[in-house]
């Protein structure tokens, strides 16, 4: 099946897969040749594309978004962003992380407030960008 996988600076990927594994906003997708038409929620995290069946895969970082699937056989990813394991500088994002993590424990309002949100949706990316690296967050 064809994937791309779309910024609002460009695309970022485009190719064949035989799998893609997507963080959807209600619980992981897997989406294989023949998958039902669907559009779908994305929320930070990462998303792997197989590109064979001998287990070459692309991955990559993915902020919030949607996910398309059409005809079984074309995936397209909308998202704000889209890293791979070479964009991510792992000092950078562990100082990231723990300015994130200092300014959400400094939030007394309650975990439903928008403020709540955006911080706790910085420290998920930062930890999502150290997963991809490999490296502990």
């Amino acid at each position: 099946m064809q994937v791309e996988i779309v910024t609002p600076i460009g695309q970022v990927y485009s190719g064949e897969a035989v799998r893609v594994t997507a963080p959807g906003a209600l619980g992981e997708l897997g989406i294989l040749p023949g998958h039902q038409d669907m559009l779908a929620g994305l929320r930070v995290g990462i998303c792997v594309v197989e590109n064979t069946s001998h287990g070459d895969k692309s991955t990559f970082v993915v902020d919030e978004g949607y996910v398309q699937v059409t005809g079984g056989e074309r995936v397209i990813i909308v998202t704000n962003l889209a890293e791979s394991k070479r964009d991510v500088d792992i000092e950078k994002v562990r100082a990231e992380l723990g300015e994130a993590r200092s300014r959400m424990s400094e939030t007394r309002e309650d975990v439903d407030s928008r403020t709540w949100m955006v911080r706790k949706h910085d420290c998920d990316l930062a930890e999502a960008r150290l997963r991809i690296a490999g490296a502990d967050a």
